[in-house]
């Protein structure tokens, strides 16, 4: 059998130690960066308004429900947020009924998100009338447009750094809570 001095056996443990704490760091650094990321999109999404809701339920006009991420009140009025998780190069536009995600050499399509905010708008401006609606499709992912980003579109970089002080009318202030009195009671059914 082999022996190992005492400062090798100190450095046997250093190994060790270094061992367990690196190993799940590096199995885990994905979840990491994910609850990173979801971390980093809360507190963009909380500096664009004094008041936010997550997971607004309106209805669809045909016995279903249409779900927006999120949803802001600002002083310019109601805005709603959705969430978009992408990676790689996006590709669309404002009036295309189909986008392209290409990354790792793969392309793939997916529905123009920004044919969703218009309808889920409409239907807010339905349930809050002459209250400004306003949408954006936040792309989340580590993503870019490398042609023109369209109208709506946003990554979470372009959103503000700081919170800006904001005076939201009063008027404002009652359709935010009738927008959240519907939405409970279509939850609640």
């Amino acid at each position: 059998m082999f022996s190992l001095s005492s400062v090798q056996f100190q450095w046997l443990l250093v190994a060790l130690a270094a061992l367990v704490l690196v190993v799940p760091l590096l199995l885990f650094r994905q979840r990491l960066s994910a609850s990173l990321k979801q971390y980093q999109l809360r507190q963009a999404i909380r500096r664009l308004g004094p008041k936010v809701h997550r997971d607004l339920l309106v209805p669809d006009g045909l016995d279903g429900v249409l779900v927006t991420d999120y949803v802001v009140l600002t002083h310019k009025g109601i805005l709603l947020v959705m969430v978009n998780w992408y990676e790689g190069n996006i590709f669309g536009g404002k009036d295309t009924d189909q986008w392209a995600q290409v990354w790792r050499g793969a392309s793939n399509r997916f529905p123009n998100p920004l044919h969703e905010l218009q309808l889920i708008s409409a239907t807010v401006k339905s349930l809050v009338p002459n209250i400004p609606v306003s949408g954006i499709v936040l792309f989340a992912g580590d993503c870019r447009f490398p042609k023109d980003k369209p109208a709506g579109a946003c990554l979470l970089d372009d959103l503000p750094r700081q919170r800006r002080k904001q005076v939201v009318p009063p008027r404002f202030e009652t359709a935010w809570e009738l927008l959240l009195a519907k939405a409970d009671m279509l939850s609640v059914n």
